[in-house]
């Protein structure tokens, strides 16, 4: 009998313990994404409570992106969105970075994997208290989380163009984002004009892929946009990034390194003159064209079929073979303003039958302001003390890392992870410094070569 009584007793003592419990509810909303210089990575989740909260403790809850355990570093109201908001009535969850958890695309290479799982929890034993009631668990899973998703992209405007293929009948259409500060649109002055056309990897009708996938986000970063300085003396710039719907390296031939000209070649050129005709406020003698690899080549083939349009230029592991580069093309080159970037150990690209010989010609044509920084490998600056392909050179721009260049000859190039060289060019501390310094001062030709 004394044991019944006991049992009985524990159980009503459980009861009680557990009598204000409750499972609280929450929906979520999207997903954060950061853009680091090799990957992507979710770095923000957005819920929304059935009960509005205040001062949640980040360290009782968990957060598990995609199989992995984060740590919740911040908890704030919000918007639908994550932004700040004291009388939202979302949650948003700023989450520590997990290394090698990135976005990740699809193996056609062009859209976003909408299946990301999300779950957003309690640690076990804590307790999360709203006035007199007590919550012991969360309920929020999600599996579709990347179908809409808050990154720097959103800074930028979306538009596309259709224009006519190069050597190939029917109509291609291009998309682009431009990032356009208010600042510089208000100022009433002329402002300068980088523009970005992506690399293998980035083709499609997604232009947040261009945006993200190679961080070109970058560009509209304070840390880049304060070497740029307008008309009226406001800092930054206006950022072009361009998309193809394949690859820039594309011929009516097939696949080139410049032998033909690119099937884009012409409507790439119309894009930009539209643009440029859009937004009066751009400065015509202050465009500046670079990409990377695949956009490397079509930046050298821009250059090659509209010379002295673009005040400089800025190809990243260009992939125009310089074999496919005449000489007097190399002597129409000289005449303009351009920055190469490469590792010495791209095994992509090789730089020894690309930018270097270009590079060395262009020297021996008497070019005055040709630079190339050459980089013994592509170290993580992100990741401080890790390694990258030897191809992810335009990690090097976008962590505003490219500083020094070779020296102007025909000799063998040393390779320098100091900034790329040994060699400050004009005098000024880096890429975007010396870009920004480039003015035309002749008339456009307008008669492109093919």
């Amino acid at each position: 009998m004394n044991t019944l009584k006991s049992i009985l007793a524990a159980t009503a003592l459980t009861v009680a313990a557990t009598a204000g419990a409750q499972t609280l509810k929450m929906e979520h909303q999207v997903a954060g994404v950061t853009t680091y210089e090799a990957s992507t990575a979710v770095n923000l989740v957005v819920v929304k409570p059935e009960i509005k909260l205040d001062n949640v403790d980040p360290s009782i809850l968990t957060v598990n992106t995609n199989g992995t355990e984060r740590v919740v570093k911040t908890v704030y109201p919000s918007d639908a969105r994550g932004a700040f908001n004291p009388e939202g009535e979302y949650l948003a969850l700023g989450l520590e970075k997990a290394k090698g958890r990135g976005l990740g695309l699809t193996k056609a290479g062009d859209v976003w994997k909408t299946e990301y799982n999300v779950k957003v929890g309690l640690k076990p034993g804590k307790v999360l208290k709203v006035g007199k009631d007590k919550y012991t668990a969360i309920e929020c899973e999600t599996t579709q989380a990347l179908k809409d998703f808050v990154s720097e992209a959103d800074y930028f405007n979306k538009g596309s163009f259709t224009g006519k293929y190069t050597g190939k009948p029917g109509d291609v259409t291009l998309t682009y984002a431009a990032y356009e500060p208010w600042s510089l649109k208000a100022d009433g002055a002329k402002n300068p004009l980088v523009i970005w056309v992506h690399g293998g990897g980035e083709g499609g009708v997604d232009v947040s892929i261009t945006l993200l996938g190679n961080e070109v986000v970058a560009l509209a970063r304070p840390e880049i946009q304060s070497h740029f300085t307008t008309e009226g003396g406001e800092g930054g710039a206006y950022v072009l990034s361009i998309q193809c719907p394949t690859m820039w390296m594309g011929t009516s031939k097939g696949f080139g390194h410049g032998e033909y000209p690119s099937l884009y070649a012409n409507v790439l050129k119309a894009c930009i003159d539209e643009y440029v005709d859009q937004h009066p406020d751009v400065d015509r003698n202050r465009i500046y064209l670079g990409g990377c690899s695949n956009g490397g080549y079509m930046t050298v083939h821009m250059l090659i079929r509209n010379p002295r349009y673009f005040a400089a230029a800025y190809p990243t592991c260009q992939a125009y073979l310089d074999s496919n580069i005449s000489d007097n093309e190399i002597k129409a080159l000289a005449e303009e303003n351009i920055w190469f970037v490469q590792s010495y150990d791209d095994t992509t690209v090789d730089a020894k039958t690309h930018c270097i010989p270009t590079f060395q010609r262009l020297v021996k044509a008497g070019a005055k302001n040709v630079w190339m920084s050459m980089f013994e490998d592509v170290q993580a600056l992100d990741n401080p003390g890790g390694k990258l392909m030897g191809h992810f050179s335009w990690c090097y721009v976008f962590n505003d890392a490219v500083t020094m260049s070779q020296e102007q000859s025909e000799n063998d190039v040393k390779p320098n992870n100091n900034g790329g060289g040994t060699v400050a060019p004009q005098g000024h501390a880096n890429l975007f410094e010396w870009m920004n310094a480039q003015v035309l001062t002749a008339p456009e030709i307008t008669n492109p070569r093919w």
